[in-house]
Formats: structure tokens, C-alpha cells, sequence
């Protein structure tokens, strides 16, 4: 009887460590995003008058940004890893051609960049977005 009851704890440790290993297989296996890398440019415009413009990047989950570049009068200007939510207002003259290129990396957010002029009836606007989410 001792004998009968030693093989079946001995089945009962082998059913449980057999279960365990199986949990732990399954939750060990979980698929991991790669992370992206968001190359984000606007379309350029031309504002007809003289205007504001609000440069503005923004992230969501864990999107970075290595670099971000926004057009001035004076020319381009290149912020080395932006702080986000980020943004800065910008006077440019009529006919500056004006827009917002930035490169970042994300597993699972978003990045996005824009920026937007008015000046009585004229308006002007460029955005670009990159998102990846993993469940």
C-alpha cells in the first residue's frame, strides 16, 4: 500500500511540474513589437502673407524623437532630442517656404508633427503622424 501511494505522489509531482513548465513556456513566449523607426515629413507651403506659425510635436506611449527641424526665415533649425509635447511659435514672411521634418523610434505609441499659420482669411497647415500599438 505504501508502495501504491509513493507512485502516485510521484505521478502527482510529475502532473504539477508538467503543468507549471507548460504555464511558464506559454507566458515566456509572448511576442515582443520591434521597434519602428518614423521618418515624418510635411508638405511645404508658401503662406501669402506675413503670418504666426506653430510648430508642434507630440508622442504618445514611448515615442521618442532624435531630431526634429522646423523653417524659419533665417533658414532651417534642427532641436537635437526634443522634450515632448513640444512646440514654439515662429514669424515668417510671405513666401517662406515653411515645414517640419522629424525622426523618432516607437515600439508601441505614436509621434506626430505639425504646424499651422492664420492670418486673417489664410491659413496654412502640414502634419504627419507615425503609430505603431502592440497589444
Amino acid at each position: 500500500m505504501t508502495n501504491l501511494k509513493t507512485n502516485m505522489m510521484k505521478k502527482q509531482l510529475l502532473f504539477i511540474i508538467f503543468l507549471f513548465a507548460a504555464f511558464v513556456s506559454n507566458t515566456g513566449c509572448k511576442k515582443t513589437a520591434n521597434e519602428i523607426t518614423c521618418n515624418l515629413n510635411t508638405t511645404a507651403s508658401q503662406p501669402p502673407v506675413g503670418m504666426n506659425i506653430v510648430y508642434t510635436a507630440t508622442q504618445t506611449g514611448d515615442g521618442t524623437m532624435a531630431y526634429l527641424s522646423y523653417v524659419t526665415n533665417f533658414g532651417t533649425v534642427t532641436v537635437q532630442n526634443p522634450q515632448l509635447p513640444w512646440t514654439i511659435t515662429v514669424p515668417v514672411l510671405s513666401g517662406t517656404f515653411v515645414s517640419m521634418t522629424a525622426v523618432g523610434t516607437t515600439k508601441n505609441g505614436s509621434l506626430k508633427i505639425n504646424y499651422e499659420g492664420i492670418n486673417g482669411g489664410s491659413t496654412i497647415r502640414g502634419s504627419d503622424y507615425c503609430e505603431q500599438q502592440t497589444n
